[in-house]
């Protein structure tokens, strides 16, 4: 087994979707709403580091609720107290790119709370 996959498997509560020595897909175990959940895909290019994404798919969710993602919110959310490992692109995708895998949980973590906080603070 490889420290990617080991690192992975040891996510508490998400279901592993995908799982070999650099990818990864994984479903979170916690509703946005309206049965939605959050899915996350990473990928490493070796044993130190690796790139999450939401692919978009929280802003896609956030603009089919014909809610408003706007600048002053996402600089707002990139902002918020405690979130470091994880941040949201101009366009809306929640990404965190890393050159150590020990920060793979907490990136986790901050993906998961921007993604909370960018629909439940999102206005009409």
């Amino acid at each position: 087994m490889t420290k990617f996959v080991d690192v992975v498997s040891t996510l508490p509560s998400w279901a592993v979707l995908k799982l070999n020595d650099k990818n990864a897909a994984i479903l979170a175990p916690f509703e946005l709403g309206y049965g939605e959940r959050l899915f996350l895909y990473i990928h490493s290019r070796d044993e130190l580091s690796f790139k999450l994404t939401d692919d978009g798919r929280a802003a896609n969710y956030v603009a089919d609720r014909e809610l408003d993602l706007t600048e002053e919110l996402i600089h707002e959310l990139n902002n918020t107290h405690g979130i470091k490992y994880a941040h949201v692109e101009a366009c809306g995708e929640i990404i965190a790119e890393h050159r150590d895998l020990n920060l793979l949980h907490k990136a986790v973590e901050d993906a998961a709370k921007l993604a909370l906080a960018m629909v439940f603070r999102c206005p009409n």
